[in-house]
């Protein structure tokens, strides 16, 4: 009995052998990360127009592979008609913003006051819906599945490219300075710089999640979670992320609080600087940062369903070692969603206006 009870307990520690192959994608996946990060980190760091161009450039590119992953030659009108949807419902706020005041001009203040929350226009949805059942009319291969599939997906990841929007561009205008004899107190400072942290946080979390259950999978990863969707991800490589993920997306918070430089910046409420990230909310970070890696989980899980479907590996090869553009986005679009409704709820309570919210 003693025997078996140490032969279980010597198999619960064993490590598992990392093959050649494994050791080769891992290389590959890490050198395409440093190159995407480059091209990432320098525009999160601008925002602006140039934050804007990029997530308008990975929606064109999503709209393709989630068009051609059904593997059916379907007609531009397709692509098109799928395209215009997700452009309309990530653009709507900045169009709204426009035309309140007036339509003046297409000036940088407009996407920060435009994105200051999350907004689906009816509009947008009815038109989005009449689109694509037309295309069902004029391409003999678009049927009502296809066109029930993309409404829901495309609405999905049009709404998750709008809250990482939301996440850049929200804090811009609640940043504030002192300065007591020009302004006589606290006055709006436009800090592209300083509102970026939120988006940064949320690299960390989902990174931190990938490379956790990567790591733990790859190491300890034996009992699958759902091998029918995904045959790779096993429970060691989801709590392995979720502690991954935590331990660095806490530290991070926690230490730019400490700074007194908060994720979410700081912004005048009744008289008083106050941060739903600071030090006094700490609650906020834990919560979030636990809340964060299951989220991604389930994004990945989400597009991996889709991938099995429709019998595809990957939905591009845009990315070595990571497939598509979808591949890669199918984690930060469920969790920009997360934290974009979290940030939203969290702010509208501390502002005292959650029962306009939730109106």
């Amino acid at each position: 009995m003693s025997e078996e009870v140490e032969h279980t307990r010597h198999q619960t520690i064993t490590i598992n052998k990392i093959s050649d192959a494994t050791k080769k994608s891992f290389k590959t996946r890490v050198i395409s990360a440093i190159i995407g990060l480059a091209i990432i980190i320098p525009v999160l760091i601008i925002g602006d127009w140039a934050f804007f161009a990029l997530l308008v450039a990975a929606l064109f590119m999503a709209v393709i592979e989630l068009i051609r992953c059904a593997k059916t030659k379907y007609s531009r009108w397709a692509y098109v008609a799928t395209f215009v949807l997700c452009l309309l419902i990530i653009i709507w706020p900045l169009l709204g913003s426009l035309l309140v005041d007036g339509g003046a001009s297409w000036d940088i203040g407009h996407i920060y006051s435009g994105y200051d929350r999350l907004y689906v226009s009816v509009i947008v949805l009815v038109i989005s819906i009449f689109a694509l059942f037309y295309v069902i009319m004029w391409d003999e291969n678009f049927t009502v599945r296809d066109a029930c599939f993309i409404f829901a997906v495309g609405f999905l990841i049009a709404l998750g490219f709008q809250s990482l929007l939301y996440l850049r561009f929200f804090p811009t205008s609640h940043i504030f300075q002192y300065d007591e004899i020009n302004y006589g107190g606290f006055y709006n400072l436009n800090n592209t710089f300083g509102s970026m942290w939120l988006i940064i946080y949320l690299l960390i979390a989902v990174f931190g999640t990938d490379v956790g259950a990567y790591m733990f999978g790859v190491l300890f990863g034996k009992s699958k979670i759902n091998p029918r969707i995904s045959p790779n991800k096993t429970w060691a490589g989801f709590w392995g992320g979720l502690l991954f993920s935590s331990i660095f997306s806490m530290g991070f918070a926690f230490i730019m609080a400490a700074c007194d430089n908060p994720i979410m910046p700081f912004r005048m409420i009744n008289g008083e600087l106050r941060s739903i990230f600071d030090l006094s909310h700490w609650y906020n970070i834990v919560i979030l940062s636990i809340l964060i890696p299951p989220f991604a989980t389930l994004g990945d899980f989400v597009f991996s369903a889709i991938k099995r479907y429709y019998n595809i590996k990957d939905f591009s090869h845009i990315i070595p070692g990571h497939g598509g553009i979808l591949d890669r986005l199918d984690s930060i679009i469920f969790a920009a969603l997360l934290m974009a409704i979290f940030v939203s709820v969290s702010f509208a309570i501390d502002c005292g206006t959650f029962s306009l919210l939730i109106i």
